[in-house]
């Protein structure tokens, strides 16, 4: 990622593979290629969120749309706009605040690359420099590319956007999706698969909205609207995430956490490969334990939980945590680190 402006180049920095369909004059038609925590990466198959059938799909609608353009540019061009966000704090992530303190990024310096920086660094630095330059952390820094099963919805993997699954009393379920429904614009923009989706997305504000569907059915269109409820983002779980979260993940409570019903269950000990851990939160934890409330405060999922750490409790601060252990209600507590840690090198 050496040299790539971000401007212009904004994708889930946690992908195996990403696809940009774009024109020789930048203007972006769509982006293919999705991550989760089911993905797994073996021998045979590094990606199975991706399919063959989904690719032929999105490359399909990809041409449509590129002929479009260059039949219509003038109507086309404001509806694909939207498909490049806005820029970013800093364009090259060679050059963040927290790039700059890295000796391995120190390396990388235009053209003359001497170390590699890779594409799941972009963010983890970017989360650095926000504690760096003291700027607010925002929601859609940490639940960032959320998955369309947040409002409700599933995709097919083998089509651009057709509707596989609508979850009862979800926002999708609310806003009128159907089993079967193609999805042909989500806020004005052509989706060419779920990636086009999760991008919108992305780009919602935090405190929720209304963004617009146009959907094929049968052979008739017809228009929704789609609403996000105040917070919507924190539905979703970013805790898998813990090479693009940086400290969010495992590092700051010292031990590897997953949701459970009642709270977050604590799994097990933080990865070897964590340079520092927070010991003081491996001595005051245990495995099994379930964490049930914390500063007082209760109904925390494992990413609201992590957030919390991350952005409102200070260095060295103590962390008050209820726990239900052996059947009991067991109050423990543990510091946070004295230093920020470092996200490279992990």
């Amino acid at each position: 990622m050496a040299g790539v402006d971000l401007a212009t180049f904004q994708f889930d920095p946690l992908l195996a593979w990403s696809v940009f369909f774009m024109n020789g004059d930048k203007t972006i038609y769509g982006r293919f290629g999705t991550s989760s925590p089911q993905a797994k990466r073996d021998r045979l198959d590094s990606n199975r969120n991706h399919t063959v059938a989904g690719l032929k799909a999105a490359m399909r609608q990809a041409l449509a749309v590129h002929k479009s353009y260059a039949d219509d540019p003038a109507t086309w061009r404001p509806r694909l706009a939207g498909k490049t966000g806005a820029k970013p704090l800093w364009r090259f992530a060679e050059k963040t605040p927290a790039a700059r303190k890295y000796g391995r990024l120190k390396r990388v310096k235009g053209q003359h690359v001497e170390s590699c920086l890779h594409c799941h660094e972009v963010q983890r630095t970017a989360i650095d420099s926000y504690f760096m330059t003291n700027k607010p952390l925002p929601d859609r820094m940490l639940w960032m590319y959320p998955h369309p099963a947040v409002v409700g919805v599933t995709l097919s993997k083998l089509h651009s956007s057709r509707v596989t699954r609508v979850a009862p009393d979800s926002a999708a379920s609310v806003a009128g999706l159907r089993v079967d429904d193609d999805i042909v614009s989500f806020r004005g923009q052509p989706l060419l698969s779920v990636a086009d989706f999760q991008w919108v997305l992305h780009n919602a504000p935090d405190d929720g909205g209304t963004i617009p569907l146009q959907v094929k059915r049968g052979e008739e269109m017809v228009s929704l609207t789609l609403k996000l409820a105040p917070l919507w983002r924190r539905a979703g779980d970013f805790g898998w995430r813990y090479r693009v979260a940086g400290y969010a993940a495992w590092l700051w409570g010292g031990v590897t956490l997953v949701d459970a019903p009642g709270g977050v269950r604590v799994a097990g000990r933080s990865p070897h490969w964590f340079k520092r851990p927070n010991r003081s939160a491996r001595r005051a934890l245990q495995r099994g334990d379930l964490i049930v409330a914390v500063d007082g405060k209760s109904d925390w999922t494992r990413s609201t939980y992590l957030a919390y750490l991350m952005r409102e409790k200070k260095l060295g601060s103590t962390v008050k945590v209820v726990v239900m252990r052996n059947g009991k209600r067991t109050p423990v507590a543990f510091r946070m680190p004295k230093t920020r840690p470092e996200v490279q090198g992990h």
